[in-house]
């Protein structure tokens, strides 16, 4: 749903061509809303920039033609559960044995084996399996909560496509295709930066990153994000608040003081914050001192910032329709997606007649029997 399509995202903005093959039901996150003429905010983002097949995988005489294209293809990309496209012939010994140059990269739970590799998966059940939610809850002192958004899809989508890239790499070397098995688990737990300290014995709160830092709130409700533990950069707000009495202070003096009154260091800042009219007194008051801090905005808000506009950090396809475009920059040319999503089945034929040849009475009849599906409203 989320992992593969992300990662062939990925691929696509670098200028990959992608073929996307969907079932006929439909991609699961075409509908999540808001819809915008049609289309899916949420599906736009995954799948922008890509061409757009829907097929019915059951059908024998689909899978061949999805055997033949795959011979003249790079990269093999599949987010299913372990075993599932080795059932319909387009498993990886199967496929790999046709196109030995193949890169196969398959994303899933737990991997292609072990005892887990068939339990059925999805990001927020890694999240609890893999110690995200754990960790989150014990940096933050907190219960224990989801997380709202998909890290462990969005990281494993971006490990896949770092190996595939490697993968691609080696075989202009070797000549050699390899097989590639990516999965959320282990990926979640890699992507942790608190996995080593827990594994080694850490235990309790957040003393330093992002969890033990503060969240000010200024004299206009702005409110800003700052960095790091006070514990730790206490003389740099000192000077920054024109309070070096405090280093003076028996609360303050040393490291472990600081840590034992942490609240009561917390509570100066705050009301500092509080003291301070807007965002741009505050940076010019903390920024000497090497003191980084941030407004906290939304997505939408960011959006509308000259930061943004400059960066170009927006697509929009269709009026209304916005999404993020890709955040490389290349001296080597222009990167990022081209065009919005494709519409459900959009490329069918033309794929069909351009890489295979298919002629049209057979185009025809895989139509007439559902093997070829397409949306019928020019739409999503």
């Amino acid at each position: 749903m989320v992992a593969g399509p992300f990662c062939a995202r990925m691929l696509s903005d670098q200028g990959a061509e992608v073929i996307k093959i969907e079932p006929p039901q439909r991609d699961m996150t075409r509908p999540a809303p808001p819809i915008v003429d049609g289309f899916g905010a949420y599906y736009t983002h995954l799948n922008a920039g890509k061409v757009g097949m829907s097929v019915d995988l059951k059908d024998s005489e689909v899978v061949e033609l999805m055997l033949q294209l795959v011979d003249g293809a790079d990269v093999l990309l599949e987010n299913f559960r372990p075993g599932v496209l080795d059932r319909v012939g387009l498993g990886a010994d199967a496929v790999m044995a046709r196109n030995s140059r193949l890169i196969y990269c398959s994303i899933s739970g737990y991997g292609q084996t072990g005892p887990w590799r068939d339990r059925r998966c999805y990001a927020p059940v890694v999240h609890g399996e893999a110690g995200v939610i754990s960790t989150n809850a014990r940096l933050h002192g907190s219960s224990a909560r989801p997380e709202a958004l998909s890290h462990a899809d969005i990281q494993s989508g971006m490990m896949a496509m770092g190996a595939i890239a490697s993968a691609l790499f080696a075989r202009e070397r070797t000549g050699l295709g390899s097989r590639l098995d990516i999965s959320l688990a282990d990926v979640s737990v890699y992507t942790n930066e608190f996995a080593a300290p827990e594994l080694s014995g850490q235990t309790g709160r957040a003393v330093y990153a992002g969890a033990a830092s503060l969240v000010l709130t200024l004299g206009d409700g702005t409110q800003v994000a700052t960095q790091g533990n006070p514990v730790d950069n206490f003389r740099q707000w000192a000077r920054a608040m024109n309070r070096e009495d405090l280093m003076t202070d028996a609360r303050f003096r040393r490291y472990p003081d600081r840590l034992a009154h942490r609240a009561e260091l917390d509570a100066i800042i705050l009301d500092f914050a509080r003291g301070v009219p807007k965002f741009e007194d505050l940076y010019a008051r903390v920024d000497p001192h090497r003191l980084a801090v941030g407004v906290v905005r939304s997505v939408a808000e960011l959006a509308q910032t000259d930061w943004a506009s400059d960066r170009g950090l927006v697509a929009e396809p269709r009026p209304g329709l916005r999404f993020p475009r890709s955040p490389y920059r290349s001296s080597y040319g222009e990167l990022g997606a081209r065009g919005g999503a494709p519409v459900r089945g959009e490329h069918n034929r033309p794929v069909l007649k351009r890489l295979l040849d298919i002629p049209d009475e057979r185009l025809e009849a895989l139509e007439a029997r559902g093997a070829l599906c397409a949306a019928d409203d020019g739409k999503s």
